[in-house]
């Protein structure tokens, strides 16, 4: 038999198996959020940008609201702050402010203003169970939907552009009709993407649409048009003001004129607040909806005039090949085989190394699968080591068989084989001898030839088995009765001349052998084929042997009782190697063996020890 040697799926099955089990992991959506929290932490840790020049936040601050306006604020209010804006010339006004109807005083002069303010968009409620309906005078133009899109732990990463209404009107968001409006006098109109008809496009600024599962999103509802949030960085993204700063007319000119000036509640009392981690300076889940809604606006302007990248993510297959490669390297690691300290150093490099570069993309505005990335990687370098090196042990120590092996057998070869063959080759064929003499020494010659293949099925193999002299081979895996009948039945077809004759009395029923370890059932086997041939040998005129394997007053016992001849009352002489064996066999299992006489006549070998090892013992064990 082949020593066992480890082959390619052996080495490589257990990686890829850890590297299937993270993709499924992946699809079934178990890493979603780690990798929405791996988003948020690197859109939020990137370098800081420049404050957007197109974009300016009116605050409205819980001061504001106890001092200079009501809550909700009046439609007088509202006409009136409109007007005002209107005298800095902005490009357009976006009101984060739900108004539906009339509010205090005012309601005909805000739908003068509005009617006469044609760059004022208000914003609406279209999806859930409570809509908001726009003013009713308003154009279509004028007003966009403030709908958000919340991934399952309640944070923002998506803007949603435009969505059928529940009459299933096509709307436009909030976001959009602001950045037409800021468009027009560059005569650019929102036109149908061009590598994507689907999706959406001012100039050469064409918005990537959100798919089920793009990025870290597995099969996520895509309904409408959706894209990434792309965050500015920094904490600094816009330049605000409060109402209150507004009003007093003290202000830059420049903040108002030919930007883009949103509006809305910053206040905590009014509680106009999303989640989303990617956003600095701000603590997450307390995010006014007007900030927001000028990172949207800002992506898609700075995408238009600075040609800053909207966040994108590669096709799924692509990703999968990127975690596949992440666990093959892992794989690759491990059967480079250096020693554990450098292993871990490398690891600990080669992960680091994976999350510095997929910050650095994301910087770049591409979302690789950092997270399943890593952990592939990290699971096959750390799993699949520990296993490495124990085969890497186990082959050591079948090599140090192997040549314990080879040189016991060249001992053997050279010394009583070479004797062996000598006196065969001498002995003449017509010279007279004992009768069963020449055929005992061509045996004899036979056995010790094939004591080598024997050593290697057994001491070589990768499976737990015991080889007899045979050579016939039993699992150690089997309970210990089976494993004694085995041994019994090969041991009696070995010399069936001798046993065939003799009335056999046998029983085996199940022994208690959860505590014994491979050796020592693999020791009871050769034991039980010991005595049996040891009744051959010596137990001269045997007619009856009996074969005794149960459970007895608390013991496990082995007995092989013989009506022969063997047992003489001579002087004492040496104990054999086969008694001191037994007998070293017995203390490993706490237990005693003995070689009596039977009476009327014969011989009893006995083993016996406690069914229930000692405490220390099974601690030890």
């Amino acid at each position: 038999m082949q020593p066992w040697r480890p082959n390619w799926q052996t080495r490589l099955l257990p990686g890829l198996s850890i590297t299937a089990l993270v993709i499924l992991a992946r699809l079934f959506g178990i890493l979603q959020p780690l990798e929405w929290k791996m988003l948020d932490l690197s859109l939020r840790w990137r370098p800081a940008e420049a404050t957007d020049p197109r974009i300016t936040v009116i605050e409205i601050t819980d001061e504001d609201l106890q001092t200079v306006l009501p809550h909700p604020p009046s439609d007088q209010a509202l006409a009136d702050l409109i007007q005002t804006l209107q005298t800095y010339a902005p490009r357009v006004i976006g009101i984060d402010i739900f108004r539906d109807g009339p509010v205090g005083e005012g309601y005909p002069a805000l739908l003068q203003t509005l009617e006469t303010v044609e760059n004022t968009v208000l914003i609406h409620k279209i999806l859930g169970l409570s809509p908001v309906a726009p003013l009713p005078s308003l154009s279509e133009n004028q007003i966009g939907f403030a709908d958000a899109a919340l991934d399952s732990d309640g944070f923002i990463r998506r803007s949603l552009l435009g969505i059928n209404d529940q009459d299933d009107n096509y709307r436009f968001s909030f976001t959009v009709r602001l950045v037409e409006k800021y468009l027009e006098p560059d005569g650019v109109i929102l036109e149908n993407g061009l590598r994507d008809p689907e999706t959406m496009r001012f100039g050469p600024a064409e918005i990537p649409r959100f798919q089920e599962n793009t990025g870290g999103y597995i099969r996520t509802q895509n309904s409408g048009n959706q894209t990434l949030l792309n965050f500015r960085s920094g904490p600094s993204p816009f330049e605000t003001l409060t109402y209150k700063e507004f009003i007093s007319q003290d202000i830059d000119p420049e903040l108002i004129h030919n930007r883009a000036v949103l509006v809305g509640y910053t206040a905590d009392s009014v509680k106009d607040f999303i989640s989303s981690g990617a956003i600095q300076g701000m603590t997450p889940s307390l995010v006014p909806g007007v900030h927001l809604q000028a990172h949207a606006v800002s992506q898609i302007l700075s995408a238009f005039y600075d040609k800053r990248p909207f966040l994108k993510a590669l096709p799924d297959a692509f990703e999968y090949l990127l975690i596949l490669g992440s666990g093959c390297l892992g794989i690759a690691l491990v059967y480079w085989r250096r020693q554990p300290m450098v292993h871990l150093l490398l690891g600990v490099s080669a992960i680091s190394l994976g999350l510095v570069s997929g910050y650095g993309l994301l910087v770049a505005s591409w979302w690789l699968p950092t997270v399943p990335m890593a952990i592939t990687f990290f699971l096959n370098a750390a799993v699949l080591y520990p296993f490495d090196q124990s085969q890497l042990q186990l082959r050591s120590q079948l090599e140090d068989r192997q040549k314990l092996i080879n040189q016991t057998f060249n001992t053997i070869h050279n010394g009583p084989l070479q004797t062996l063959a000598s006196m065969l080759s001498r002995w003449p064929v017509d010279q007279s001898a004992p009768a069963p003499m020449r055929s005992d020494l061509k045996t004899l010659n036979h056995e010790l030839r094939s004591i080598y293949d024997a050593m290697q099925k057994e001491m070589l193999s990768s499976t737990e088995q015991l080889v007899l002299t045979s050579q016939q081979s039993i699992d150690l895996e089997l309970p210990l009765n089976e494993l004694c009948r085995e041994a019994y039945q090969i041991t009696l077809e070995r010399y069936p001349d001798f046993f065939e004759p003799i009335i056999k009395i046998v029983a085996f029923e199940p022994l208690k052998d959860e505590h014994l370890s491979i050796d020592q059932k693999r020791n009871l086997g050769r034991f039980l084929e010991e005595a049996l041939i040891n009744v051959k040998k010596y137990a001269k005129s045997t007619t009856r042997l009996t074969v005794d394997c149960r459970q007895r007053d608390g013991n496990n016992v082995i007995q092989v009782i013989d009506n022969g001849e063997g047992f003489k009352s001579a002087p004492s002489k040496p104990k054999g190697y086969g008694t001191k064996q037994a007998q070293t066999l017995a203390r490993s299992l706490n237990g005693q063996f003995q070689r009596t006489k039977s009476t009327p006549k014969g011989v009893r070998c006995e083993l016996r020890w406690p069914i229930e090892q000692p405490a220390w013992k099974r601690w030890i064990g």
